[in-house]
């Protein structure tokens, strides 16, 4: 709960209206989509990066994973994901392993891939697996419209074995 108070107090600062919808607990976006009944491209998904001087949160649509290798040669830096108790120490108000759709709200950077502003409006990760920031994309562009962003997510592979 104190993530959500963390963002939504971020939000209100910064004048950004938003709903909060609740939603049936669920471990991954695929089941937060259906449980939430809202289209898995607008559900923005953090994934936590580890550069070589800092960590980064890239935020793409949920039906797409992180392509590292052109996230890096967009920003001439290598990362690497980065592990669960790392994402668990930066962010100790969340539930473990989640990554809160608002990170700079913790201070920390972030990226966009160009997918998520294509969408009208979008669904950010509350900081537990029960709730969902509702949010029109426009005004996440004025607050991030300094984030750098690009386009570097890619359609999920399905892994065998």
């Amino acid at each position: 709960m104190k993530a959500l108070y963390r963002m939504e107090r971020f939000l209100d600062e910064h004048h950004i209206p938003f709903d909060l919808i609740a939603h049936p607990h669920s471990q991954t976006s695929a089941e937060t989509a259906r449980a939430a009944g809202v289209p898995l491209n607008r559900i923005a998904k953090g994934v936590l990066l580890d550069g070589r001087e800092c960590q980064m949160v890239a935020m793409i649509p949920a039906d797409q994973e992180v392509h590292l290798g052109k996230l890096g040669l967009d920003h001439g830096l290598e990362f690497s994901l980065a592990s669960e108790s790392s994402i668990s120490s930066l962010f100790g108000e969340c539930d473990p392993g989640v990554i809160p759709g608002l990170p700079n709200a913790w201070g920390v950077e972030m990226v966009w891939d160009d997918d998520l502003m294509a969408q009208p409006d979008l669904y950010l990760e509350a900081g537990d697996h029960e709730r969902l920031l509702h949010i029109e994309t426009r005004f996440l562009r004025e607050l991030f419209g300094d984030a750098p962003h690009c386009h570097f997510s890619q359609p999920r592979m399905m892994h065998h074995g």
